[in-house]
């Protein structure tokens, strides 16, 4: 018997052990993550690495995805140069590269 477990049940540790933290090349929403409470992270354009709780920053994005025709189609929308202005405030940490050390994200 193949039971599928409904993640909307589980606790934030929980959660965070099956979807551990990532690094991307860019900043990205999925409809299809939601509910995982994936913590995301990387680096923009001005070089300062950011890391952000994919739901937290969905929520707030939610609205106006609903609208856009990529999000309709695909349930994706993603931006390479940094995070969208309306959710900078929903920032975890955000670190400038220009002046510290080299960060390596593949570790």
């Amino acid at each position: 018997m193949n039971k599928s477990i409904n993640i909307k049940n589980l606790d934030k540790n929980t959660l965070s052990e099956i979807f551990p933290p990532i690094q991307r090349n860019n900043f990205v929403v999925r409809n299809n993550w939601l509910g995982r409470n994936q913590i995301i992270t990387f680096i923009n354009n001005k070089h300062e690495m950011i890391t952000y709780n994919h739901d937290e920053v969905l929520k707030i994005m939610l609205p106006k995805l609903k609208l856009m025709p990529c999000w309709i189609k695909r349930g994706y929308w993603s931006q390479s140069t940094d995070m969208p202005s309306n959710t900078r405030h929903a920032v975890i940490e955000r670190v400038d590269l220009t002046a510290s050390a080299p960060v390596d994200l593949t570790k």
